[in-house]
């Protein structure tokens, strides 16, 4: 394992500056072994203003759970951008990830959070590998995640699904309007300004017809709607991004409660599946 340790949080800036001329090489069956790490990291305060009204989360003095993964995101910018990475990071797209909250965070708290390469599968649509995040306050741990990422691979692509003919969508309970600059607007308070979300001309380079909803935002607005179930319970949280929401477009959110957590869904107007994710009670 090659660990690094940093003395800040990296600029984004300078990262997809050079994330924007590096190229690709030949991948073999695994990635290289990275980690970096930071401490004395604190949220700033107003980029978790704003992260909020974007994400639909009440203005509190806890961090939203999503929000530590935007924290956290500058550390795999740095890791995709390491020498020894032969992935280009422009074009990878976000599959699944899960997040452990083992108690709030506060805005104030200062932390040391460490990001490194993990596994690595070759799936039909080309290479998947995860990041995977911890956090830590005063020696504590408080959060941690696994982020699971695409790199598709020239004359891959994903296999056309459609629902079984015994499955409905679920009953709707809340439907969102997206506007078309969602995704730039997201990307301003993330600093996740990957080219399949921000514009037409930016997402056709990379195959899509349209510019794609960030799936953090999807992920972080489903929290939002449940932010009064989840309370301040620890808790764990995986979601699947099963198809991509294209901007502008209607969403629908729907959940199941049940003792042990929660099932959620995002969906289409017409009920074709684009997130699905559980809740579960640590």
């Amino acid at each position: 394992m090659q660990a690094e340790s940093l003395s800040s949080i990296p600029s984004l800036w300078r990262l997809y500056a050079g994330a924007a001329v590096k190229r690709g090489r030949p991948v073999g069956e695994s990635l290289p072994a990275l980690s970096v790490s930071v401490a004395g990291v604190r949220a700033d305060y107003d980029q978790v203003q704003a992260y909020n009204r974007v994400c639909g989360f009440e203005q509190q003095e806890t961090l939203a759970p999503t929000f530590l993964h935007i924290l956290s995101f500058p550390l795999q910018m740095h890791l995709l951008m390491d020498n020894a990475m032969p992935l280009a990071p422009m074009g990878l797209v976000h599959v699944r990830n899960r997040i452990r909250q083992y108690r709030p965070v506060g805005q104030e708290e200062l932390l040391w959070i460490d990001c490194t390469v993990g596994e690595t599968r070759r799936v039909d649509a080309g290479l998947e590998f995860d990041f995977t995040t911890r956090i830590e306050a005063n020696g504590e741990p408080v959060w941690d995640s696994v982020s699971t990422t695409l790199s598709r691979m020239p004359g891959k692509a994903a296999g056309k699904k459609t629902r079984r003919q015994d499955e409905t969508p679920p009953e709707p309970e809340e439907t969102w309007s997206l506007s078309p600059d969602l995704g730039r607007r997201y990307g301003a308070v993330s600093g996740d300004r990957n080219p399949i979300h921000l514009y037409p001309f930016t997402a056709k380079l990379f195959g899509f017809r349209r510019p794609i909803t960030h799936g953090m935002w999807s992920k972080a607005r489903c929290l939002a709607a449940l932010a009064p179930t989840i309370g301040k319970k620890p808790f764990s949280v995986d979601v699947r991004f099963k198809t991509p929401v294209y901007l502008p477009s209607d969403v629908c959110f729907s959940r199941q409660l049940y003792q042990s957590g929660v099932d959620f869904q995002l969906t289409s107007t017409g009920g074709r599946p684009h997130l699905t994710g559980e809740i579960a009670w640590l």
